[in-house]
């Protein structure tokens, strides 16, 4: 009876495998073919990505809208008193310059920093997944038999990871591209800038910030254009002219405000962050100390030294991060000093001259201010010495997030 229970039992739990890894190779085949399917349809349906131009042109209709009212709001704001207790004063209007200025930097790169962000995010999620994957195939290739009709052999274990590590290959390929792309925006801007400074920029927690910058300057140049031309095309319509020419004022404001957004988020969100690190690993680093004092045991000892060594860089690294930040915020205040001088003239020349060809000409040169002032607002990325410092810049990233 005792037999006839093992045996049935036995049966059983072979059963069990048998159907599990049966239902894990379904899975694994439908999943398969359900991928091959959506790529097979993305290649014949999906429409060909726009060209610089047409996107330029794409967004020059979707915030014409909002840099006509940008221009009223900014007359409202000339003529709105300082303070008052009715009505609506400076800061009332300022408040909806503000908002109405968040909506049109949405228009000018929301596509642009979407499609990066997203593709970036996607991709390095696939290739973790993918490394995940490959340590479970290792795992699940120790107890796997050579030869069976039934459950997973150690060479089609040892294919698996073959092919996942191929498509990780893959996957990496397509990161490389997209910075290859953030390069040649770039250089479109006047900014040469490395394979390794674009690593240094991707791993920095201001990385999205510099980048949403340096996008919004190079469509603001192309809009800039588009100005210009309608300006000259109404040279004699001094009320047209006037208008194209609020909505330039309208863009000029917009870099110092886009600026000082950088400039407020070091000082307020990342350096308080980056200097309690600092003060968490010095402080670490003591009690640390301390405890090796205490320690008379050889191995612990050591091993307090490990994690000394691991918390001081930290700490190194954690003082780089802050230096690093505080010379790029000042290169985005002394690119804001440039940009407010530059709109300091920009005011005063329309109050003084209101004819429009001067007026052409000054905006016309208003486009060297563009390029002078995103070579200087993009910091200096100094590519890691080495690779832990690379990992740990990485690691505060984040949690400065």
């Amino acid at each position: 009876m005792k037999k006839g229970t093992l045996l049935l039992l036995l049966i059983t739990s072979l059963q069990a495998d048998w159907k599990s890894d049966m239902l894990e190779k379904s899975n694994e085949i439908y999943n398969e073919t359900k991928n091959k399917t959506i790529l097979l349809y993305k290649e014949n349906v999906e429409t060909q990505p726009l060209t610089k131009e047409e996107r330029m042109d794409k967004v020059w209709d979707k915030i014409y809208p909002d840099l006509e009212e940008g221009a009223k709001n900014i007359d409202k704001l000339n003529n709105a008193p300082d303070s008052t207790w009715i009505g609506t004063d400076k800061e009332d209007v300022q408040k909806d310059i503000n908002q109405l200025f968040e909506m049109i930097v949405n228009g000018l790169i929301e596509d642009d920093l979407l499609i990066y962000k997203t593709k970036m995010e996607k991709l390095k999620k696939e290739i973790s997944s993918n490394k995940a994957n490959i340590l479970k195939y290792r795992e699940k290739r120790v107890g796997a038999p050579k030869r069976s009709a039934i459950y997973t052999t150690k060479s089609e274990y040892d294919t698996k990871i073959e092919e996942t590590k191929n498509e990780n290959g893959i996957l990496e390929n397509e990161i490389r591209i997209i910075k290859e792309d953030l390069k040649k925006n770039f250089e479109e801007i006047g900014v040469n800038l490395s394979a390794a400074q674009i690593d240094v920029l991707l791993t920095r927690v201001d990385g999205d910030d510099i980048i949403q910058i340096s996008l919004v300057m190079e469509t603001l140049k192309h809009i800039t254009k588009q100005i210009l031309v309608l300006m000259k095309a109404s040279k004699e319509e001094l009320t047209q002219a006037k208008k194209y020419y609020g909505m330039h004022q309208v863009l000029l404001e917009l870099v110092v405000y886009i600026q000082q957004k950088y400039i407020d988020k070091c000082n307020n969100v990342y350096l308080p962050k980056i200097d309690k690190m600092i003060s968490d690993s010095a402080e670490m680093m003591v009690n640390t100390n301390r405890l090796k004092a205490q320690e008379e045991d050889a191995r612990r000892r050591s091993i307090y030294n490990n994690n000394l060594d691991a918390q001081m860089l930290t700490n190194k690294a954690a003082k780089l991060y802050k230096n690093d930040i505080i010379s790029s915020r000042n290169n985005m205040m002394q690119a804001q000093k440039i940009s407010k001088e530059n709109l300091k003239l920009s005011k005063n020349t329309y109050a003084t001259v209101m004819l429009s060809a001067d007026l052409f000409d000054l905006i016309n040169e208003s486009q060297s201010m563009f390029e002078e002032v995103s070579k200087i607002q993009v910091p200096n990325l100094v590519p890691f010495e080495n690779i832990q410092l690379e990992q740990k810049y990485k690691e505060l990233t984040e949690k400065l997030r």
